[in-house]
């Protein structure tokens, strides 16, 4: 009775906690599995052969071995589908488990966390008048994400009396294969899919350089999932995803937002050597994984421990006299600063112009403030609204800015001019930590 009662007042008091070890840890960890999956007796792991059949038990001993309780069997959930290539029908499997919340009240709900954990495989060629097997390993795509999902259930079930919501973990079979896995899951194998609250998707991950970034896709029209991965970002990583204005790289998460699901997909994109023979361990990042870990499971515990659930798109937006403002995802040709975006907007107009206010410095006051604002369909910036506040001197400066603004290219539909609402977040900070923001 009394461990019962500690646990549910340090989950209350612990729950945005940042994960309890090191990085570098988590590294030393998933480099290990991607290790074994992109090992040449795993083929590839394409879907319906045995190799991935030998993948899915893997996970499913792993995740048993953590604590987590598995929903589907050793053999996995299986399920049939076409072979594109015109064979007999293919057979797959999801592998699925659950970390059960702590909330009485709020356990019966479900965040998921997804990843599809099938590969490129291999193929026959003739080399010199010789057959041999060329593999495709499918590190970045997708061992480095199934390998972190393993990473990440784990932290989950060490630390479950800190999750309010239960916690589905889902590896998917064929993800390649038009995400057949997740669709399966979806639409025939779960009973309860309208008590999943939020989906968090991973696919291709491991790489941090110019052409690849960590990022998170929010999906359309959902201010209210940008707002949360703003606010998670907020806290002290040493990784942190971009916001994504379109889809990384396709993925299982599409499935769920059909559903009406709100969701998270976190990639840092695509890139050449994706689904090559150069697809190996060694182009990964995995002090990058590690931080990509560390992130995504405190992201998954703010998520499991809303007092209220995400709607799974932003409300329909109508000014009183009836005009419809849009967000910048459901234009065809987005409003812009010149010819920049909202980054150009930050570093040439509102990071020349705010001034840091002297209560706000005398007072320690840092963060992020977010503003709102609409720009209409003459380019002109209205409708100004503070939705993070820091101080209200703070909250005056950044209004009396953005009032100032010089009008923006409108955003247009099928070439007619609409207007749109945008988010900003703007950052304070007193110290050099950071390259970007309004310093002291």
């Amino acid at each position: 009775m009394v461990a019962g009662f500690l646990s549910v007042l340090c989950a209350q008091e612990l729950k945005y906690t940042a994960a309890p070890q090191s990085a570098s840890t988590y590294a030393d960890s998933v480099k290990a599995k991607v290790l074994y999956l992109c090992s040449p007796s795993l083929k590839g792991r394409m879907a319906g052969t045995k190799e991935e059949k030998i993948t899915s038990k893997y996970i499913y001993d792993y995740l048993q071995s953590v604590g987590v309780m598995m929903l589907s069997t050793d053999e996995g959930d299986d399920f049939g589908m076409a072979d594109p290539n015109g064979g007999d029908t293919l057979r797959s499997r999801n592998i699925v488990g659950i970390i059960p919340g702590y909330d009485p009240a709020l356990k019966g709900e479900y965040v998921l966390i997804g990843t599809h954990y099938d590969g490129p495989g291999y193929e026959n060629i003739t080399v010199d008048g010789r057959r041999e097997e060329r593999i495709f390993p499918g590190a970045y795509d997708n061992a480095a994400a199934t390998a972190s999902l393993m990473q990440i259930a784990k932290m989950v079930s060490e630390n479950k009396f800190m999750f309010r919501r239960s916690v589905i973990v889902a590896f998917f079979g064929a993800g390649r294969l038009a995400s057949a896995g997740s669709w399966y899951f979806i639409n025939r194998s779960f009973a309860d899919k309208d008590k999943i609250t939020f989906m968090i998707d991973i696919n291709c991950i491991g790489r941090e350089d110019n052409i690849n970034k960590f990022q998170a896709f929010t999906g359309v029209g959902n201010k209210r999932v940008i707002q949360e991965v703003l606010s998670a970002s907020e806290r002290p990583f040493s990784i942190v995803p971009e916001i994504a204005e379109l889809e990384p790289v396709a993925s299982d998460y599409r499935n769920f937002y059909s559903a009406g699901i709100p969701i998270t997909l976190f990639s840092s994109g695509d890139n050449n050597q994706r689904g090559t023979i150069h697809d190996t361990p060694n182009m990964l990042d995995y002090l990058t994984l590690g931080r990509i870990c560390e992130y995504i499971y405190t992201y998954a515990n703010q998520i499991a421990n809303l007092k209220d659930k995400i709607g799974a798109e932003a409300p329909l937006e109508v000014t009183p006299s009836g005009e419809r403002i849009y967000s910048q995802q459901e234009v065809e040709k987005r409003a812009a600063y010149f010819r920049g975006d909202e980054r150009s907007f930050l570093r040439d107009y509102v990071y020349n112009y705010v001034k840091y206010p002297d209560s706000a410095i005398a007072q320690g006051i840092e963060g992020t403030e977010i503003a709102e604002f609409v720009v209409d369909e003459k380019g002109k910036v209205k409708d100004i609204k503070i939705t993070k506040s820091l101080s209200d001197d703070i909250d005056k400066e950044v209004i009396k800015v953005l009032k100032g603004s010089p009008k923006w290219v409108p955003a247009e539909i099928g070439g007619e001019k609409v207007s749109v609402r945008i988010s900003l977040a703007i950052e304070f900070i007193l110290t050099k930590k950071s390259t970007i923001g309004i310093k002291k």
